[in-house]
């Protein structure tokens, strides 16, 4: 039987980088070009761009927070969902941030003790292995918005 590490990194990996029940964050934003990044259906909408750059941000953030070292709320909200212009190179600079992001939260689920996931995160009182699984779950939500965006564009 799988431990909770072993679950917890399961649906880290389904989410993000495998295809599961529902295609992973990973390939939702594969092949895009910048432009299609960019792109919004109404300007009061949220591009794949900004989405990409939200998801990088508080798994960073969330990330940073588990190891013990609180994030600036008020920045990161006040630096989210900021307009986005940029070349290829700043887009591909931002997906490779986002799976740079995925793989340092996997690789330190990995490392940890079996017994760290059945804790209450740092600062929390939840448990470690339910604030990772919520993250996971905040990728699927917009992985799913950025497939639907992708399809309003036809690609």
């Amino acid at each position: 039987m799988a431990g909770i590490k072993e679950l917890v990194r399961h649906h880290l990996v389904n989410v993000f980088e495998e295809e599961a029940w529902q295609p992973p964050l990973s390939a939702a934003i594969a092949g895009l070009s910048a432009a299609q990044a960019r792109w919004k259906p109404a300007p009061e909408r949220h591009s794949i761009w900004q989405i990409v750059q939200h998801v990088t941000r508080w798994k960073r953030a969330a990330y940073q927070g588990w190891r013990g070292d609180a994030p600036d709320q008020a920045a990161l909200q006040r630096e989210d969902w900021r307009e986005v212009d940029g070349n290829a190179a700043a887009w591909e600079q931002d997906v490779r941030a986002l799976h740079q992001a995925a793989e340092d939260v996997k690789a330190w689920v990995v490392g940890l003790p079996e017994s760290a996931l059945a804790t209450p995160a740092a600062g929390d009182d939840m448990l470690l292995a339910v604030r990772i699984q919520q993250m996971a779950t905040h990728d699927a939500y917009h992985a799913g918005q950025i497939r639907y965006l992708r399809a309003l564009q036809g690609c």
